[in-house]
C-alpha cells in the first residue's frame, strides 16, 4: 500500500504478548553470541553456536505463537526483523574476524568478502524499518512484508554460520552452503527492492 496523508495510528506499538517476549529472548542471545564470538575461545565458540541453533528457532517459533495465539501485529513483525539482523549481522561479522570461514579459502574466490552482499542486506533492511519509522509519523503506510525468498535467506545464512561456528561438516560442505546463501541473498535483494522500494522513495 502507497503512503497516504492520514495520521498514523498506535499499531505499531509493541505490546507485551508471548510472540514478543520470544523475540526479546532472541536479541537477548545474539548479545550473548556476540559476546562470546568476539572472546574467540574455542569454548565460547562452541557455546554460540549452540545458542545460535535456540536463537534461531525462536525465529520460527515466535511466528507459530502469534498466529496460534492470534496475537500477529504491525509493531511485532517489525521487532521480529529487527531482531533477525541484530542476531545475524554482528554475528556474521564476529564469526569473520575469528576466522572461522577461512577453511573454505581455496574455494571461495574473495572469501570471506562474499559475505558483503549479505551485510549490505541487513543494513538495508534496518535503514528501511528506520526511514519507514521516521515517514510514519505523519502517514500512514504498510512495511512491506518479507518476500518468501527472505525467510529463506535468513535460514541459508544461519545454516552456514551455525556449521563454522560449530566447526562441524567439511570444508566443500561449508563452501556449498556459502555459495547457496550468496545465491539466496542476491535474490532477496531483488525481491525487497522490487516489493518495498516505496520506502526509501514515496
Amino acid at each position: 500500500m502507497r503512503p497516504t496523508n492520514t495520521t498514523a495510528d498506535s499499531s505499531l506499538r509493541l505490546r507485551f504478548n508471548v510472540p514478543n517476549c520470544v523475540t526479546a529472548l532472541r536479541v537477548v542471545l545474539a548479545f550473548v553470541i556476540g559476546y562470546l564470538l568476539y572472546q574467540r575461545e574455542p569454548g565460547g565458540i562452541f557455546a554460540a553456536g549452540i545458542l545460535l541453533i535456540v536463537a534461531a528457532l525462536t525465529d520460527t517459533l515466535d511466528g507459530i505463537l502469534s498466529r496460534r495465539l492470534g496475537q500477529e501485529t504491525p509493531g511485532g513483525a517489525l521487532f521480529d526483523l529487527v531482531a533477525d539482523e541484530l542476531l545475524f549481522m554482528p554475528s556474521l561479522i564476529l564469526a569473520i574476524v575469528a576466522g572461522l570461514f577461512a577453511r573454505t579459502d581455496g574455494l571461495m574466490p574473495l572469501n570471506p568478502y562474499l559475505a558483503v552482499p549479505a551485510l549490505a542486506g541487513g543494513a538495508a533492511v534496518l535503514a528501511g524499518v528506520a526511514i519507514f519509522l521516521w515517514k510514519r509519523r505523519t502517514r500512514v503506510f504498510d512495511f512491506p512484508s518479507p518476500p518468501p525468498v527472505a525467510k529463506a535467506n535468513y535460514w541459508f545464512w544461519i545454516a552456514p554460520l551455525i556449521v563454522a561456528t560449530l566447526g562441524v561438516g567439511s570444508d566443500i560442505g561449508l563452501a556449498v552452503l556459502m555459495y547457496l546463501s550468496l545465491i539466496s541473498t542476491v535474490l532477496t535483494f531483488y525481491s525487497y527492492l522490487k516489493k518495498g522500494s516505496y520506502v526509501f522513495t514515496d
